[in-house]
């Protein structure tokens, strides 16, 4: 069932198919710029800016500590429950950014991602999907792209990302408001 053809299909088509020497850099950027000591460092800053900036920003950023850690919890759990081989595994191809070893369902990359949009849209509002929709769309394509996904590793982190962010915060909008009343 998780191999399914299409998946696979699919996969090939993103792995071979797009292969292209003014894409790769690109993709291996995005699959893993939070790897590196530079990236972190710039994450670390814009967030320290939100919390700096206030108001809506500051919610944001306070709001994605707790909702990343609980999707990215929820990822490494079902990945131990499903045990889903990673293409770079399961395939006889070879990664591009280094076989990776751990299970491939869900993508916790394309998770994190989402939920960051999911919790950008219950702050700012569903025009915030419009400006950022993108991050988690190139976060995913480029799991796949690298060679350590399957589409539905993607397609199900990005599912279950933008409900943890946006369902998170509007959850407890809701139980705050009930509070109050």
């Amino acid at each position: 069932m998780w191999n399914g053809e299409l998946d696979v299909r699919l996969f090939y088509w993103i792995f071979e198919g797009w292969r292209a020497d003014w894409l790769t850099p690109i993709m291996v950027l995005f699959s893993d710029a939070l790897k590196t000591l530079l990236g972190r460092f710039g994450a670390a800053l814009l967030w320290g800016y939100l919390l700096w900036r206030g108001g809506k920003a500051r919610a944001f950023a306070l709001w994605l500590i707790p909702v990343l850690a609980a999707t990215n919890e929820t990822c490494d759990l079902l990945k131990g429950w499903v045990g889903r081989e990673r293409p770079c595994v399961a395939l006889p191809i070879e990664a591009l950014t280094g076989t990776l070893t751990s299970g491939s369902f869900p993508s916790a990359h394309a998770a994190n991602m989402s939920a960051l949009v999911g919790v950008a849209a219950a702050v700012w509002g569903c025009r915030a999907v419009l400006y950022l929709f993108w991050l988690p769309l190139m976060v995913g394509l480029s799991r796949i792209y690298v060679g350590v996904h399957y589409p539905s590793d993607v397609a199900v982190g990005w599912l279950l990302g933008g409900l943890y962010g946006w369902g998170s915060v509007r959850l407890a909008q809701w139980i705050w408001g009930r509070k109050r009343h």
